[in-house]
């Protein structure tokens, strides 16, 4: 049994990260935007073998449930670069947030 979600938002992420370069990239920023993001969205667990996987995934390819994440990535992504939990103020030379 696994919770789908996990791969989703962290490519969702990922997206996202593509079109802010400015945005943290070290990984206690990606690991704390992925366990927000996570802990606000409703698991998707699928444990049916290749088609309950395969139902669950075609549903979390569906536009709508991608903006959703987005905008829970978003959110978890502003609060992140607000609050972020490393030493360097600028984390491998990035801004955290405008």
């Amino acid at each position: 049994m696994k919770n789908m979600l996990e791969k989703v938002v962290g490519e969702i992420y990922d997206e996202l990260l593509k079109r802010d370069p400015d945005y943290c990239r070290c990984q206690q920023c990606r690991t704390d935007v992925l366990s927000k993001a996570l802990n606000q969205a409703r698991p998707k667990y699928s444990g049916g073998g290749p088609k309950g996987e395969a139902l669950a995934g075609f549903e979390l390819q569906q536009d709508a449930t991608r903006a959703a994440l987005a905008v829970l990535l978003l959110d978890a992504m502003r609060r992140v670069g607000g609050s972020p939990r490393h030493d360097m103020p600028r984390a491998e030379g990035k801004k955290l947030v405008d």
